[in-house]
C-alpha cells in the first residue's frame, strides 16, 4: 500500500524479501506505460508491482534471484555504455561528412545548417560572451527593442516591495533570484493557482519547480540562447505533464473536487441562493416522459397490486431476522461449550404459532385469487 513506483526505497525492500531481482529499465518501462495510461494521479503503485513481479517470472527473468541485481545493473551499464560509443562514432562520423559535403559544395547552405547540430555551428561562429550571442542573433532584426526601449525608462515592478515581502519572496523562491524575478514567479504562480485546482503541497511544489523553468526558458529566448530554451521547454512541457498542468489534457478528462453530482450542486445553491423553487412544466410531455411514467407506474403496481411480491418481501425481511437469531443462538451455545442450542419450551411453541401463522397467510392469498 506504501509503494511509490518513483521511489525505489519504498519497494525494493520487498523485492528483496521476495528474492526477486531489480531490473530498473524493466520497472521503469512499467512506471512509463501507466502513466502513459492512467496519468500521476490515478497511478497505482501496487499494480506496478504486481506486474513486475509477474514480468520476472517470465523465462528471460525467472532465473535471476536478488543476490543478481548488482550483476544485472552492471551488465546493463555495459550494454548502454557500449550503446552510446556506438552513437557517438557514428555521429562524429556523420558530421564530418556533412562538413566535407559542404565544404566541397556538394550541398546547400540551408541543408547544411539544417543537418547539422546547433552546437557545431555555434562553435564555427565562437561568440565570446552572452552579450555577443544576443547582438548576433539580432542582427537584422527590425524590431529590436533596445533600439526603442531603454532600460532605465522602464518602471522598477519590485520597487513597492517592503523588507516582509522580499525576506518572503527569498523564502519561497530562493536568494538566488532579483526582486523583479521575484515578481514575475509569484505572478506566474497566482495565474496557474486561479486557472488550476491545486491543494495539496506536492502539486505546489511541482508548480513552483514549472514557474522557475518557465522563468529560465524566456530569459533563454531573450537572451538568444536558442539551444538552452529548447531544453528547458522539453523539461518544462514534462514537468507540466507529470502535474497535469496540460490545458489540453486537463478539458479531456478534468474532474475537479468542487462538484461531481447534481445533488452536489443543487445543495451548493440553495446554501448560497436559499431553497430552489419547484418548476412547473406546462409543456407536452414527448414520447421519453411517456415511457419513464409508464414505467413508474408499473413498477408501483409490482410492489401495490400483486400479493406474492409482498409476501416476498416479508419472508425475506423475516429469514433475515430468523437468520440473526440463529447466529446469536449459536454463539450463546458456544459460549456454555455446546455444538448445537437446546430447544426449550418457548421455541416449540414459537415455532407452531409460526407454522398456524402462515397457514392463515396462504388462506387469504388463495381466497384473494
Amino acid at each position: 500500500m506504501h509503494v511509490d513506483p518513483f521511489k525505489p526505497e519504498t519497494y525494493t525492500w520487498l523485492l528483496k524479501e521476495m528474492d526477486v531481482p531489480y531490473i530498473e529499465g524493466e520497472w521503469k518501462t512499467l512506471v512509463d506505460k501507466d502513466f502513459a495510461k492512467k496519468g500521476p494521479k490515478k497511478m497505482s503503485g501496487t499494480a506496478i508491482f504486481g506486474k513486475y513481479i509477474s514480468k520476472m517470472k517470465l523465462q528471460q527473468f525467472k532465473n535471476y534471484r536478488w543476490a543478481d541485481t548488482e550483476k544485472l545493473r552492471h551488465d546493463l551499464n555495459e550494454k548502454n555504455a557500449a550503446a552510446r560509443r556506438e552513437e557517438t562514432e557514428a555521429d562524429k562520423e556523420f558530421k564530418e561528412e556533412l562538413q566535407k559535403k559542404f565544404d566541397a559544395g556538394e550541398i546547400s547552405e540551408a541543408e547544411y545548417k539544417t543537418l547539422m547540430p546547433t552546437e557545431v555551428q555555434n562553435e564555427q561562429v565562437n561568440p565570446t560572451t552572452t552579450e555577443e550571442v544576443y547582438n548576433a542573433s539580432m542582427a537584422g532584426n527590425a524590431y529590436d527593442e533596445t533600439e526603442f526601449i531603454n532600460e532605465k525608462d522602464l518602471p522598477d515592478p519590485a520597487a513597492e516591495l517592503t523588507d516582509e515581502d522580499k525576506i518572503y519572496l527569498a523564502m519561497k523562491w530562493g536568494r538566488v533570484y532579483k526582486p523583479n524575478e521575484w515578481v514575475t514567479l509569484e505572478r506566474d504562480y497566482k495565474n496557474m493557482m486561479d486557472s488550476f485546482d491545486i491543494q495539496d503541497a506536492d502539486t505546489k511544489s511541482s508548480l513552483i519547480l514549472i514557474c522557475k523553468l518557465n522563468l529560465k526558458a524566456n530569459q533563454a529566448l531573450d537572451e538568444g540562447d536558442y539551444d538552452g530554451f529548447a531544453k528547458l521547454s522539453r523539461e518544462l512541457g514534462n514537468q507540466r505533464k507529470l502535474a497535469n498542468f496540460a490545458a489540453v489534457g486537463r478539458k479531456k478528462d478534468e474532474k475537479t473536487d468542487f462538484v461531481d453530482s447534481i445533488g452536489e450542486m443543487v445543495a451548493y445553491c440553495e446554501k448560497y441562493g436559499g431553497q430552489i423553487p419547484e418548476m412547473k412544466i406546462t409543456a407536452a410531455k414527448d414520447v421519453v416522459d411517456t415511457i419513464i411514467t409508464d414505467q413508474q407506474n408499473y413498477l408501483k403496481s409490482l410492489v401495490y397490486s400483486d400479493p406474492s411480491l409482498a409476501r416476498e418481501i416479508e419472508d425475506y425481511i423475516k429469514n433475515k431476522e430468523i437468520q440473526a437469531q440463529q447466529k446469536k443462538d449459536r454463539e450463546a451455545a458456544k459460549a456454555q461449550g455446546l455444538d448445537q442450542p437446546e430447544i426449550s419450551d418457548d421455541d416449540i411453541a414459537d415455532y407452531h404459532a409460526f407454522i398456524h401463522e402462515e397457514q392463515e397467510k396462504d388462506n387469504i392469498i388463495v381466497e384473494g385469487e
